[in-house]
């Protein structure tokens, strides 16, 4: 009895360890993007297999409604303290790809795409 109750316990931990793991913060979260101070569009991080992407469910701007649906973020993974990497940026205007990495700080989420030595960043807003 006493070697089935330690099974169930270590189970349970297991359990309650993995759920914990698994809840990102950014996962099933919505974040509003921004151009020169302007909202621009909405997108939707989801999460699978610990590895995070985004697509744009709106815009603000009429001839941002083909964009709608594109995945613009892709592969980004968790690295501890609201950081994260390994991850890729789409601009959707132009179709280029910069890798990413990205740093969570309460409701604001700081992009950084990379090109070689060179970098730009932006911010999102959680909505």
């Amino acid at each position: 009895m006493k070697l089935f109750n330690q099974s169930v316990l270590a189970l349970s931990a297991l359990g309650i360890a993995t759920v914990a793991m698994a809840a990102d913060p950014l996962a099933n979260t919505t974040w509003q993007t921004y151009d020169d101070g302007q909202p621009k569009a909405v997108v939707q991080i989801t999460e699978s297999g610990g590895v995070l992407t985004g697509k744009i469910i709106s815009t603000t701007r009429a001839e941002g409604k083909k964009f709608v649906g594109r995945t613009v973020m892709s592969g980004l993974k968790a690295t501890g303290g609201g950081k994260y990497s390994g991850g890729q940026i789409t601009d959707p205007e132009n179709g280029k790809t910069y890798r990413l990495t990205a740093d969570l700080k309460g409701n604001d989420l700081k992009l950084k795409g990379h090109l070689g030595p060179f970098s730009r960043s932006q911010v999102w807003k959680k909505k």
